[in-house]
């Protein structure tokens, strides 16, 4: 089994966040994409080590305009992190830290795995009241740049004092446009991130592409469950229905 695929599935005591910070898709068959899936455990561990530096960005700026007292999650790609980086970041603040109080911004810029508009497209505004404030913006990776940077215009344009993002993983391209402020990892560019919210998403959007390159289901089934490292419960249940209804 290689390193990437014992990584995928290893206990949680065996995960090697060493390994993550700086981990390489697979390639499959016919595909211009790497795609690396990012386990649950990954994702927890990784939002801890991000809490971390927020935490110090905190302790160092204590009662100054530059500490964080609003987070913004970005729907939908910013939401799991969000959620889990809440719990650190307001239960588990050192006193006398100010509780951040968090909000949604929509904002999209992929259709699916490596189609995206030609610009972000705001969904849905700013939900809470951010003048005056340093605002963090949660969002699961920095790709092209070109969404952080809408962000930090949009936010600051909306009145914040000042605007601090936070991502899971940045791609080279987006280091070199608008780097995040805080970021767990870094990935190849053509590298597709599987995060734990859109491993279905991923499924129903590649495997039409794969069908239409050729691929038997059999052949989808490989490439899903031995390489990129889908479990079978998962595959089983939505990769025939979805081979099915591609257009041949």
């Amino acid at each position: 089994m290689s390193d990437y695929l014992h990584q995928i599935k290893c206990p949680r005591e065996e995960i090697d966040l060493a390994f993550w910070r700086q981990p390489e898709g697979v390639c499959v068959p016919d595909d211009d994409l790497s795609f690396l899936l990012v386990p649950d455990a990954v994702e927890s561990m990784a939002c801890l080590e991000l809490a971390k530096l927020v935490h110090a960005w905190q302790d160092s700026h204590r009662n100054q305009p530059e500490q964080i007292t609003r987070a913004l999650m970005v729907t939908m790609g910013g939401l799991l992190p969000s959620v889990l980086l809440y719990d650190h970041l307001v239960e588990g603040r050192s006193a006398p830290v100010p509780k951040i109080e968090f909000g949604t911004i929509g904002v999209s810029l992929y259709v699916g795995p490596g189609e995206r508009h030609v610009n972000p497209r705001v969904q849905h505004g700013i939900s809470i009241p951010i003048s005056g404030r340093t605002v963090l913006v949660i969002d699961d990776l920095g790709d092209g740049g070109g969404t952080l940077s809408f962000l930090r215009r949009y936010v600051s344009d909306s009145g914040a004092h000042s605007v601090l993002t936070l991502v899971l993983y940045m791609k080279p391209k987006a280091k070199s446009v608008c780097s995040a402020d805080f970021y767990f990892g870094e990935t190849p560019q053509d590298t597709w991130i599987i995060t734990p919210r859109e491993r279905v998403e991923t499924l129903v959007k590649r495997v039409p592409v794969w069908k239409e390159r050729g691929a038997s289901i059999r052949e989808c089934r490989r490439r899903l469950v031995e390489l990129i490292g889908y479990s079978d419960q998962e595959v089983s249940y939505y990769l025939e229905r979805t081979y099915r209804e591609a257009a041949s």
